[in-house]
């Protein structure tokens, strides 16, 4: 059977349980389901399941093929699920991943999205430590010299990478990667590993690791990541660094109504200068 409230079913609320097991059932079945299905997965009486799916079809979450008779969930369950993404804060969403983050590893922890060929820095936790990489909210970087860019532009359209790619692409540092070809493999080791790294590419002594965040349609709409000096970015703590990293993209995906997993593509990887 189908996972069920273990609310009581009496009364109001009960009835409102019970739309609501109809409501979910309907939603995550992936097809249409018929009215017998619905009451041995809901639990109920036939004629109280019955009226709540009038009900519920009367208002547009609940529709029934005249043919088969069965039922699926109606354009008003995604018209609701799409408003409430779009009344999402992403900072306020984000804010105590983001904390958890900051605390757990004492580097800044950066909430970025992206913005023709730039990222761009909307919520920042300074680092714990006295020695820190300076960054401001509202700065812009190029995408493809940070790791929180790269973990956007790696998911961009193809067109748009290659327009990015086209150039001019800035070297800041000895480190810069500005080879098309050199850049192109790095965003596939981004797809491919679900995070980027960046080691003074931007500027010198200067690393950081990131990962996408996805919302509820599964689409990539910012980043977050930790941005620290090389010193304390060395093989003895990156391993750490980035599952924290990863877990907290992951967190904040899932609190978007995104995947709960970390999502690749399976691609061939690139060593990550």
């Amino acid at each position: 059977m189908e996972q069920r409230s273990n609310s009581p079913q009496g009364g109001g609320s009960g009835q409102l349980e019970r739309a609501l097991d109809i409501l979910e059932l309907l939603v995550r079945s992936g097809g249409p389901r018929g009215l017998a299905e619905i009451v041995e997965s809901v639990d109920g009486p036939k004629a109280t399941i019955h009226r709540l799916l009038t009900t519920l079809q009367a208002r547009g979450y609940v529709t029934r093929d005249p043919h088969t008779s069965r039922y699926s969930a109606g354009v008003r369950c995604f018209e609701l699920g799409s408003l409430w993404a779009a009344n999402l804060d992403l900072r306020a969403v984000a804010s105590p991943h983001l904390s958890a983050l900051n605390t757990g590893t004492g580097e800044t922890v950066h909430l970025a999205v992206y913005d023709h060929g730039d990222v761009v820095y909307v919520d920042k936790l300074e680092s714990l430590h006295p020695v820190v990489a300076k960054s401001h909210v509202g700065r812009r970087c190029p995408a493809t010299c940070v790791a929180t860019g790269r973990a956007l532009l790696a998911f961009e359209s193809r067109e748009e990478i290659a327009s990015v790619l086209a150039g001019p692409l800035p070297a800041y540092t000895a480190n810069s990667v500005t080879d098309p070809a050199e850049l192109e493999a790095l965003l596939a080791g981004v797809r491919s590993l679900g995070y980027a790294v960046n080691h003074g590419s931007y500027r010198d002594e200067v690393g950081g690791v990131a990962a996408p965040i996805r919302d509820h349609t599964g689409r990539v709409v910012a980043s977050v990541g930790l941005c620290l000096p090389e010193q304390r970015f060395g093989p003895d703590r990156f391993d750490t660094l980035r599952d924290r990293t990863v877990e907290t993209a992951v967190a904040i995906s899932r609190a978007l109504g995104g995947p709960g997993t970390l999502v690749v593509s399976g691609e061939e990887t690139a060593a990550r200068p």
